[in-house]
């Protein structure tokens, strides 16, 4: 069983961990009985997913959520011999109308299609693409590499739209590569504790192999070998380069490297 956070937007709505869809809020009733079953936690609340065709309902007064089958029928409490995991959802399809892209609380704007952090690219000059005049290549661009489009906005509306990414769109393109410039790894042993902080891409140079690591918020408890696992409760810092993982210090804003 894996319990999860449900984080909220700006205006408060609650948002699906699985497809990022908004979560509809039904609230508690009476102690039921269903599909035989005395459901003792039918009084609580619950966030609905008709597209994932869950339900969450909060575990205790934890703050984390236990996941459960939506069934339309009312049989909705799942039997003690079938474990219920999230299903596995497609990404939804680019939006063709214009969309807002309203940051999170953590102030990271993320893809409607596939949820993850955008890339940010500032406005560049006026270019001619294809014998044509590009007036919005001045704009700025949210990329998103995952699902190969980027988002502009649309006059300045506060929505924008979809573009197919060009190849020199993409992370890491460039018409003439340069070699890459070698990097000294820190040993472990000379990395002291250090303040960090993710930009608004959620990318921070890493203290030990000076690449840029992503920012990773927390997630729900897990249990590995029948016992909680609270790694990964808390926001940490992860570089993919050297493997390094940072982990704040308990009470302090001070991140620590961690071997795991």
């Amino acid at each position: 069983m894996t319990l999860r956070k449900l984080h909220a937007k700006e205006d408060g709505i609650r948002i699906c961990p699985v497809c990022g869809n908004p979560l509809r809020f039904v609230d508690g009733g009476a102690v039921a009985i269903i599909g035989g079953q005395l459901d003792m936690e039918n009084y609580k609340p619950r966030y609905e997913c008709d597209d994932c065709g869950v339900f969450y309902r909060e575990v205790l007064t934890s703050g984390y959520y236990d996941v459960f089958p939506l069934d339309k029928k009312g049989n909705n409490v799942p039997k003690p011999s079938e474990p219920v995991t999230a299903p596995v959802v497609k990404p939804r399809p680019a939006p063709s109308s214009p969309v807002p892209l309203m940051p999170d609380s953590n102030g990271i704007r993320r893809c409607p299609k596939c949820h993850r952090p955008f890339r940010f690219i500032d406005g560049g000059a006026v270019r001619v693409v294809n014998g044509k005049v590009d007036m919005e290549n001045t704009k700025p661009k949210f990329e998103c590499d995952a699902c190969g489009v980027y988002y502009r906005e649309v006059l300045t509306s506060g929505y924008y739209l979809p573009y197919p990414q060009e190849e020199e769109d993409r992370l890491g393109a460039s018409p003439s590569p340069l070699p890459p410039k070698p990097r000294n790894v820190v040993a472990v042993g000379d990395l002291k504790p250090m303040q960090l902080k993710a930009d608004a891409d959620g990318k921070c140079p890493c203290p030990r192999c000076g690449e840029m690591m992503d920012y990773v918020e927390g997630g729900a408890v897990k249990l590995v070998d029948g016992r909680p696992n609270m790694d990964d409760v808390w926001a940490h810092f992860v570089c993919p380069n050297c493997d390094s993982v940072y982990r704040r210090i308990v009470n302090t804003d001070y991140y620590q490297w961690s071997e795991k």
